[in-house]
């Protein structure tokens, strides 16, 4: 099954290939995030937080946070993305940008809540969703949330015949990779985006 996937984003943990994608390409799959991230946030860590938006992109759901009153750490590996998320931001919000690999990155102050919107599904294999779910634990502070936002293959079937997009994963995958450092304390089925075709495809 198909979904209309978008054929870009490249699905790698690549800086140089994500600042070729964002200096090249129209980033289709960016906009706000959909109502049951509002919900799931409201619900599990109700602002005022203090939130890092891990793979931040150009910033949309960075600034969605700012607005219901989070202070906001964006961060992205790719140059390009932090640069136009800089551009696109209001002077005086509540959001602070950096160029940043959470990868490699052990920080300081670890945060009370961590989102990222789409980066796990950005890898292919298991080796790269365990690194990121490693890198998602050195972010949290003890007893911390991680929400994150994915592609979700709902069957076997599908997450066996992907051709190009985000890399989709089975329940089963996604737990077996963020277990060793997370316990999962809801988990819901919902549409990525609104975009008829671009990402109105099943997340979990």
């Amino acid at each position: 099954m198909d979904h209309g996937r978008p054929t870009s984003p490249l699905r790698s943990l690549n800086a140089a290939e994500w600042d070729r994608t964002y200096d090249s390409a129209i980033a289709g799959w960016d906009e706000e995030p959909p109502p049951v991230l509002g919900e799931l946030l409201a619900e599990h860590a109700p602002p005022p937080a203090r939130v890092m938006d891990a793979g931040c992109g150009l910033g949309t759901s960075a600034r969605w946070l700012a607005g219901r009153s989070c202070t906001v750490t964006a961060c992205d590996f790719s140059a390009q993305a932090i640069e136009e998320a800089r551009r696109r931001t209001p002077v005086g919000s509540a959001v602070r940008y950096e160029v940043l690999d959470v990868t490699s990155h052990v920080p300081v102050h670890p945060f009370p809540v961590v989102l990222d919107r789409g980066a796990p599904h950005t890898c292919p294999t298991d080796r790269e969703r365990r690194t990121f779910a490693a890198a998602m634990a050195r972010m949290c502070r003890p007893g911390g949330l991680w929400v994150h936002v994915g592609a979700a293959a709902l069957s076997e079937e599908e997450a066996l015949h992907q051709s190009g997009g985000p890399s989709w994963t089975t329940e089963e995958t996604f737990l077996d990779a963020v277990g060793a450092w997370f316990t999962v304390l809801d988990l819901r089925i919902a549409d990525f985006g609104g975009q008829p075709g671009v990402t109105d495809w099943p997340a979990r």
